[in-house]
């Protein structure tokens, strides 16, 4: 498909990229809590779990976040 009969298609590169990101930033936040349950700290994990359930940023839809970058 061309840029003119789907111009959705020309974002891809740019919702791989983001997927990426999110991706990486998923993974660094597991690790974090793997860390603090080796390290006996489960009530701190269990705080740190809390708190991204919280984060607008984590429970965004990642259409809306290229939407919003794409403006």
């Amino acid at each position: 498909m061309t840029n003119s009969t789907c111009p959705e298609v020309a974002t891809c590169a740019d919702m791989i990229k983001l997927l990426r990101i999110q991706r990486h930033d998923f993974l660094n936040h597991l690790q974090v809590i793997h860390a603090m349950i080796q390290l006996g700290r489960g009530e701190k994990a269990l705080q740190y779990i809390e708190k991204l359930a919280h984060d607008p940023d984590m429970i965004s839809d990642l259409l809306a976040a290229y939407q919003n970058k794409s403006v």
